[in-house]
């Protein structure tokens, strides 16, 4: 994981994760550096507790991706992305970890083509952007919604209604700036202000239908559960 926006397009790590009806654990190693970096004391004696929170799910076909964050109490370490090929027996993490970051809301427009929202976490959310897939998560090529570095804002939604158009709304209140709504016709490479409004800002395309996949916390052992819709019912997967 680096700080800040990549640069490159990320290819995927190589590590899987098989399920064998036992609940996966994810690898995490507490780098000094990365603590320093979150302004975190943490030692042997006052460790820090980490959590893992898993934000978003999106399938299409055989194919799963899980979104999410490892936190301390105090402060967003790095994001984290969970992808199944299978329907669930192996995971790998299709994404290096973004320091200082979550992964949010996914949208997977076929099984090739992708897009993860990333949005930086500091004194205040700042610089969010998309991941971007045209080969099914094996290569993600980071989207930036504006030249600069260093704004203010949180990325709401977006929403791709074709390969090359889609949509995004920031909340950028927290700056004092409003709300800014961007359009792209290049498949997110560049994005156009369109509206500005010191009031939120309705979103210019139809909701969603709601998924077939679902994630469900289990607070007495402290797992998620991932769920499908069977019916008028849920199947833990």
């Amino acid at each position: 994981a680096a700080l800040g926006v990549p640069q490159a397009p990320v290819t995927a790590p190589s590590a899987v994760l098989v399920y064998e009806r036992q609940p996966l654990r994810i690898p995490v190693s507490c780098r000094a550096a990365d603590l320093e970096a979150a302004g975190l004391l943490c030692s042997d004696e006052e460790p820090c507790r980490l959590f893992l929170e898993l934000a978003g799910v999106e399938a299409v076909g055989p194919k799963i991706l899980i979104t999410g964050n490892l936190h301390t109490s105090a402060a967003t370490l790095s994001s984290i992305a969970l992808l199944s090929e299978d329907a669930g027996t192996t995971w790998r993490e299709p994404a290096p970890r973004v320091a200082a970051a979550g992964f949010e809301s996914i949208q997977f427009l076929n099984d090739q083509q992708g897009w993860i929202a990333v949005q930086p976490h500091g004194q205040f959310p700042h610089d969010p952007y998309l991941l971007g897939t045209a080969n099914g998560g094996q290569n993600w090529e980071p989207l930036r919604l504006w030249s600069e570095e260093g704004r203010a804002g949180l990325l709401q939604q977006f929403h791709f209604n074709s390969r090359e158009h889609g949509w995004s709304l920031v909340d950028r209140s927290a700056a004092a700036a409003g709300y800014e709504l961007y359009e792209t016709l290049n498949a997110g490479a560049s994005w156009m202000l369109r509206e500005t409004s010191s009031r939120a800002i309705a979103p210019k395309w139809p909701a969603r239908r709601p998924s077939d996949w679902r994630l469900r916390e289990d607070g007495k052992l402290k797992t998620y559960e991932l769920e499908r819709r069977v019916g008028d019912s849920w199947r833990r997967m």
